[in-house]
């Protein structure tokens, strides 16, 4: 009988060669075939790479060749408004921008970072009026105080302080009118202050001294102005401000009390002493009741002159917290 499927020792032997050929994927080795799963994120990332580089490139390209050489896109007019005392050449200068530039490649950011590295500016605001108007508004701080450096030789320098601590130089003489001069000259100094790390550009950060430095830019905007000139601001004490006119009264006022409310009574004493013919030599208004007065004995508290007008625009009033 002829046999179809032949099931000799020979022919059981050659199947099971084949079935095992088969299993192990045509090769004799059971080792596993090493992957390269990462060729395909890497070839991408390749590509990305490349085509962000040559969008840079392109935009660049049309940038310099075409976009920053629009004619309709140069800057015609630099208007500057401010408010102080630099000049608007200075404040052109400092800027870094001028007539005739692109407007594209005016870093906004950075030409008011330019600004504001000027001890004198608190406040800087930069825009564009496309096509071709640059805006630049700027806002000085208003000194209240001095820092009287000790002497040299024969010199006597000061630093000025604002209403929230910012140092800076006073002006040079011939910069400004002179009565600029004589207004940040005779401002109050500020006694028992550590002078370490202290420059122009730098900020207090000393609680006393803010303290005193809010009080006195709520004094410029008291009815007090107009009465009494401060000569000497102590802050040497903790919780209290020793403040000497230039008339000679010592008067005594809470670092953290009401300022308008001490400044109202200081102001209704004053206006009372002025009716009957009196001046004031102590009032201490850092007590809330009943406030420690001694009149001045005749001769030795003379009548207080006349506070200089301050030429410079007065900010307005911050709400300090």
């Amino acid at each position: 009988m002829i046999r179809f499927f032949g099931n000799s020792r020979k022919n059981r032997r050659r199947d099971s060669d084949f079935v095992f050929a088969v299993k192990s994927g045509g090769s004799g080795s059971s080792r596993p075939a090493r992957s390269n799963w990462w060729l395909k994120p890497v070839r991408w990332l390749v590509i990305l790479a490349v085509l962000s580089v040559g969008g840079v490139w392109v935009t660049r390209v049309a940038q310099d060749r075409w976009l920053h050489r629009v004619e309709s896109l140069a800057l015609k007019q630099i208007i500057i408004n401010r408010e102080g005392l630099l000049t608007e050449d200075e404040l052109r200068r400092l800027a870094g921008v001028e007539v005739g530039r692109n407007a594209l490649t005016v870093d906004l950011y950075q030409v008011r970072q330019r600004l504001l590295r000027h001890p004198r500016i608190e406040e800087a605001r930069v825009e564009i009026e496309f096509p071709d108007i640059l805006r630049i508004a700027v806002r000085e701080r208003v000194p209240v105080a001095r820092i009287v450096l000790p002497p040299l030789g024969s010199a006597q320098a000061y630093y000025l302080v604002d209403d929230l601590g910012a140092v800076f130089l006073p002006f040079r003489r011939g910069d400004v009118p002179p009565d600029v001069l004589e207004a940040e000259a005779v401002l109050p100094n500020l006694v028992g202050v550590g002078l370490t790390g202290v420059v122009s550009g730098s900020q207090f950060k000393d609680e006393r001294v803010l303290s005193a430095l809010r009080w006195l830019s709520a004094f410029e905007r008291s009815p007090m102005i107009t009465v009494a000139n401060l000569v000497e601001v102590d802050v040497s004490e903790t919780g209290v401000l020793r403040l000497l006119t230039r008339g000679g009264s010592r008067i005594t006022v809470g670092a953290q009390r009401d300022y308008d409310r001490q400044l109202a009574e200081w102001f209704s004493v004053n206006q009372f002493g002025q009716r009957q013919g009196l001046a004031i030599a102590q009032l201490d208004l850092s007590v809330t009741n009943h406030p420690p007065l001694r009149w001045a004995e005749p001769g030795t508290v003379t009548p207080e002159p006349v506070p200089p007008v301050r030429p410079t625009k007065r900010k307005p009033a911050r709400r300090h917290v």
